[in-house]
């Protein structure tokens, strides 16, 4: 999904406007985030939000080292509205954790071997934020026990379904995430045909619903405590340790989260417990005990380089 050049406005970030190094592929490749993946075309990522009440189409391309580096940022906006330059790099900012700072991170745990040897092949990777608490929630929903592939199959088949259908002044259009309203009233088993989400199906309605009916409050868990925010999700169907923590980090933006499913249970297990019998609470625990405001970070770095084979 390309944007047209002859209809859309363009500017650069450079390393300057970022906290220590970047890589835009292994950032938005990595498989680790609570909103669906960004479009890839050729050398750039096509993604399309909601900012400041615009609907904005946006392509970013990275050129040159993940130390030296420039970002094209070309964008679009939809009928109902202008964004500045200003809004645009802000919100790109927030969603790609450029204002982490990495070059910390990475002296932090250099003497931590394990972790320190996926420094090198992952330099500039950064940990994604969503951009709306409800369809991380959701999707950390379907995250659970499938892999991204699959879930991200049955996020766009939900946004086919049951989002709002936006045009671009180049012809092109997109399926936005639906709002809690929009999957509050529906029958699940009808859920479960259109998407294939299969028992995940009852959560999504269950959560939608709470949500609408101002049952639950996502906002609030921003700014609480990791373990206040932990006691209100686990509270929920559907949601245990993995989903609560996947939406945490991702969405919630808590770093201190680590979410832990088969893979990273036999990672951290092999890396740090030399293969001794733990838990999956149990290696949670270990990673923000060891790493605590990093734990997140670790979890993305020791996941992709077992993921990626390196």
């Amino acid at each position: 999904m390309r944007i047209d050049a002859a209809r859309s406005k363009e500017f650069t970030l450079d390393v300057d406007y970022v906290n220590g190094p970047l890589n835009v592929e292994d950032t938005i490749l990595s498989a680790q985030t609570s909103e669906p993946e960004w479009i890839r075309y050729g050398q750039s990522f096509v993604d399309v939000e909601k900012i400041s009440g615009t609907y904005v189409k946006y392509s970013i391309a990275q050129r040159g080292t993940s130390d030296q580096f420039t970002i094209s940022v070309r964008y679009l906006t939809g009928p109902n509205g202008e964004i500045s330059q200003t809004k645009l790099k802000q919100h790109l900012a927030n969603v790609l954790g450029l204002r982490d700072d990495l070059s910390l991170f990475y002296e932090m745990f250099s003497a931590d071997k394990p972790l320190s040897l996926t420094f090198g092949p992952l330099r500039g990777l950064r940990l994604m934020r969503g951009t709306s608490l409800y369809e991380s929630l959701i999707c950390s929903i379907l995250s659970q026990n499938n892999s991204a592939i699959r879930w991200n199959s049955i996020a766009r088949l939900l946004m086919k379904h049951y989002g709002r259908k936006v045009r671009f002044s180049d012809g092109s259009s997109w399926f936005l995430f639906p709002r809690p309203k929009d999957i509050a009233e529906l029958n699940v088993r009808e859920l479960q045909l259109k998407t294939s989400m299969g028992y995940r199906a009852k959560s999504v309605v269950t959560v939608s619903r709470m949500i609408h009916n101002n049952e639950l409050e996502l906002e609030p868990l921003v700014n609480v405590s990791y373990e206040e925010a932990l006691e209100v999700l686990l509270q929920l169907y559907g949601v245990g340790p993995k989903v609560a923590d996947c939406f945490l980090l991702y969405g919630a933006g808590q770093l201190k989260a680590a979410p832990v499913d088969v893979w990273m249970y036999r990672i951290v297990n092999r890396l740090y417990f030399k293969g001794r019998k733990s838990s999956r609470p149990a290696i949670a625990s270990f990673l923000r005990d060891r790493f605590g405001y990093w734990a997140g970070y670790v979890q993305l770095y020791l996941f992709h380089y077992a993921r990626s084979g390196l």
